[in-house]
């Protein structure tokens, strides 16, 4: 008795997960989650958009296909799981971040039309060099579709925790650096006229 009384003080002050396997408890070693913050709008950015946009035309949202490549978590190292803010599906967090910075702009109306995008790449590397790599895919009806693709680099600890939340700090950059790279491509004001 004194046994399982001991363990849950044990788990609490070493992050363990106490399993019931149905004939005993067992106390393993808990995971550590890293949740990245939220996107806050590129001043750099806002300026590239108000370059692409016109007086007469307001530009169009984007809408990614939730369908497609939209999870939610990323493992680092196959043992600590890394979320955008809130848990947030990667694409969506993507489609959020582009469309606040089409609307502060001023280039976008909230209630703008939207064009399609899928997310082909959401992903990290943690090893020698840290890098996020992004890449995705524009289309309007009537135009041939655009795929943009950014690796951001950034540098990481070799010490796997430290890595792991260095890789979670460097989300937010990788997203500033990819749609900065999706602005500067000339067919993404045509595709969103």
């Amino acid at each position: 008795m004194a046994l399982a009384t001991a363990i849950p003080a044990f788990a609490e002050e070493n992050s363990l997960i106490l399993v019931n396997n149905g004939r005993s408890i067992i106390a393993v070693p808990g995971f550590r989650t890293y949740v990245a913050t939220g996107y806050v709008l590129s001043e750099k950015n806002l300026e590239a958009i108000r370059g692409l946009s016109s007086k007469t035309t307001p530009l169009k949202l984007i809408t990614f296909d939730a369908k497609q490549n939209n999870n939610n978590v990323l493992m680092f190292r196959g043992s600590f799981p890394v979320y955008g803010p809130n848990k947030t599906p990667f694409a969506s967090l993507l489609e959020a971040a582009i469309d606040m910075e089409l609307v502060a702009s001023g280039a976008a109306p909230p209630d703008a039309p939207r064009i399609n995008a899928t997310l082909d790449e959401f992903d990290f590397s943690s090893f020698g060099t840290g890098k996020w790599t992004i890449s995705a895919t524009f289309s309007a009806e009537g135009k041939a579709p655009l795929t943009v693709k950014n690796e951001y680099s950034y540098p990481i600890s070799a010490r796997a925790v430290t890595a792991c939340a260095d890789v979670t700090n460097a989300l937010v950059g990788g997203i500033e650096a990819f749609l900065s790279k999706v602005y500067a491509d000339p067919r993404f004001k045509e595709i969103i006229e």
